[in-house]
């Protein structure tokens, strides 16, 4: 075999390596973190809860793998889409966080959560034209009450950005009779009440507020502003 034909020869085994370990990586377990206490996943679902686990503990690459390792072994599962597009999202990878969202949406096109998850993709696209049909969604197809109250908020706090301080709190009025005990929506109802001159209805939520969450000083801050405004 002369030192041409051997170097071909050579060049391609290489190659055929290179691509077999390259299907290999796409076959092989995405997910190599634990957590204290915690048995290994077993499914694919139990690896989306587990990575939204490492979300809330600010572990986004042992996050990633989770995600990545719920799709991996269940391909159809829109949660797996929807848990790596968060963290997409929350490294400012609008790309790939629409598109990961988007495959979540083709194969759950009724859950309400997921259009809520991309509104807020398209809110950070100043894209509020999309984001706000895809709260409309959300208000129509989430069942719990607490989360549509966030499709809400979220709405309101669109309308309020433009302007729209009526349709806004209308909003918010809804999320608060879906959610009474959650301060936020108090103290945003309030705001616009100041916003729009209405001083009393506005201390009379950052009040609510206080009761519901006696620990935060904003609100505090925003009824002592009101108070400043009605006295002069």
């Amino acid at each position: 075999m002369t030192a041409t034909r051997l170097t071909a020869v050579l060049s391609l085994a290489l190659l055929l390596a290179i691509a077999v370990a390259c299907v290999n990586l796409r076959r092989s377990k995405q997910y190599q973190c634990t957590l204290p206490g915690q048995s290994e996943p077993a499914t694919a679902y139990q690896y989306v809860e587990r990575g939204f686990v490492h979300i809330r503990l600010d572990q986004y690459e042992c996050a990633f793998g989770a995600c990545s390792e719920a799709i991996r072994l269940d391909p159809k599962l829109a949660l797996g889409y929807s848990c790596r597009g968060v963290l997409w999202l929350q490294q400012d990878n609008f790309s790939r966080a629409l598109k990961d969202f988007n495959q979540a949406l083709q194969l759950e096109p009724d859950n309400g959560d997921l259009y809520k998850s991309r509104a807020q993709l398209y809110r950070r696209l100043d894209e509020d034209a999309r984001a706000l049909a895809d709260l409309n969604k959300a208000i129509v197809l989430i069942a719990s009450e607490f989360g549509k109250s966030t499709a809400y908020s979220a709405r309101a706090e669109i309308h309020d950005k433009e302007g729209k301080l009526d349709e806004a709190m209308k909003d918010y009025d809804q999320a608060i009779r879906l959610a009474p005990s959650f301060a936020y929506y108090h103290e945003a109802r309030g705001n616009l009440f100041s916003k729009k001159g209405d001083f009393e209805h506005a201390i009379a939520d950052y009040t609510e507020a206080i009761r519901l969450d006696p620990k935060n000083q904003y609100f505090y801050m925003d009824r002592e502003q009101a108070y400043c405004q009605m006295r002069k």
